[in-house]
């Protein structure tokens, strides 16, 4: 049985399986990694948030990381999910064309958020002294809003 498209701008999501013998199975496989994932990464900025011990650029750099990739897997997995479960496995051409967007600026972003964490433990390690000085919470939060 194939499935109909509704608009001729839609395109047809075959997947890497086409007919998985139990769907309920990979979806609950993955919707399980899905919820560990998210929860994990907002557990992490809550604490890096509320410990006043953690609010040092390394943290702070920490806690976007783990933001931008709950964001980065909140792009494409639940599209993912639902398209396990329905039999008309289409996604439109707005919708495609956002999510593609979506996530090459977030691989974008999570690019340059590294390479400012290296930079913040290049200065840490090569000019301590003057590492308050250089990675102070104002600094670090104009180099993130940069991005």
């Amino acid at each position: 049985m194939e499935p109909t498209l509704h608009n001729s701008t839609d395109f047809l999501l075959l997947g890497l399986i086409t007919r998985p013998a139990l769907p309920g199975l990979i979806f609950t496989v993955v919707f399980s990694i899905f919820t560990v994932a998210v929860t994990t990464n907002v557990v992490m900025v809550l604490l890096i948030h509320v410990d006043s011990c953690l609010h040092t650029p390394m943290y702070f750099l920490l806690s976007q990381l783990s933001i931008m990739d709950t964001v980065y897997i909140c792009v494409t997995v639940p599209k993912m999910l639902q398209d396990l479960l329905s039999k008309e496995k289409t996604i439109s051409f707005l919708g495609c064309a956002l999510q593609i967007f979506l996530y090459l600026t977030l691989i974008g972003g999570e690019f340059f958020l590294l390479g400012l964490m290296a930079y913040d433990r290049y200065v840490a390690v090569c000019n301590p002294l003057r590492y308050p000085l250089l990675m102070n919470r104002r600094i670090c939060l104009i180099m993130v809003l940069g991005f």
